[in-house]
Formats: C-alpha cells, sequence, structure tokens
C-alpha cells in the first residue's frame, strides 16, 4: 500500500475543542505581533536621565533612607550611587543610569571630591541632596 498521506487529512478543518484553541493561538498570535510591531517609543535619553536623577533623589531624600559606606543596608539605607543603581535597574534605563552617573561624578569633581562615593561618604546628607539638585538642573537644561 503506498503512502498517499490520506489517512493524516481526514478532518482538514477543526473543530470542537480544536477549533476554540486554534482560535486562541490566533488570538495570542495577533497580540504579540501588534506588541512588537507597534510598540511605543522609548523615552528620549535627556528625560530617561533627569527621571533616573529624580527617583534616585528621591530614594535619599529623607535622612533615615540615607547611609554612608555602603550601597544599601539590609534595612534599605542607600549612599547615592546605590540610589542611582536602583533608580536606573527599576524604570530600566541602564545606559540612563550610566550617564546619569557619569553628570553626577562631575558635580562631585566640580566641589573637589575624586567619585560620587566620596562626596557621599564625606558630606553632610543636604549636600548630597543638593549634588542631585545640581545634576537635576543641569539636566533639565
Amino acid at each position: 500500500m503506498p503512502f498517499d498521506g490520506t489517512e493524516f487529512f481526514r478532518n482538514p478543518s477543526p473543530t470542537g475543542d480544536d477549533a476554540v484553541w486554534y482560535a486562541r493561538l490566533a488570538a495570542s498570535f495577533r497580540r504579540a505581533c501588534r506588541a512588537v510591531l507597534f510598540r511605543p517609543a522609548p523615552e528620549p535619553i535627556d528625560a530617561a536621565i533627569l527621571r533616573v536623577l529624580e527617583e534616585a533623589r528621591g530614594l535619599i531624600e529623607q535622612r533615615e533612607d540615607w547611609t554612608r559606606g555602603t550601597l544599601e543596608t539590609f534595612r534599605g539605607e542607600r549612599c547615592a550611587v546605590g540610589a542611582l543603581r536602583l533608580a536606573a535597574d527599576f524604570l530600566d534605563y541602564p545606559q540612563a543610569g550610566r550617564l546619569a552617573h557619569a553628570l553626577l561624578a562631575e558635580i562631585a569633581a566640580e566641589r573637589g571630591f575624586s567619585s560620587i562615593e566620596a562626596m557621599n561618604d564625606y558630606s553632610r546628607h543636604e549636600a548630597v541632596l543638593s549634588a542631585f539638585d545640581t545634576a537635576i538642573l543641569a539636566a533639565r537644561r
């Protein structure tokens, strides 16, 4: 008996449960294609840098949320760099996080510190917030 494949195509159109399954699969495929093809444009990099800086400042705005000598404590206190990293990771803006770090490092250098960590560890809380404010103003321009 030659192989002609007729037994594999006895029911070419799905019926019953198969029809429901195929309809769901097709709808899922259409949604996935729309999500990929019509994805919203990413936020401009300047706006992303500003958002990372504002979120990071908000994370250490209260004195009890800020720390020195470590990126983050078990109680959730953060230094300036830890706040920048957390904000960039949370917002999923890795490049904006690096650029925000570079901007804040430049401000720390203008204030006589070798790094953001040094500025954070050897300054008062108000001075660190002031550095963030300066960086936010620079990012807005």
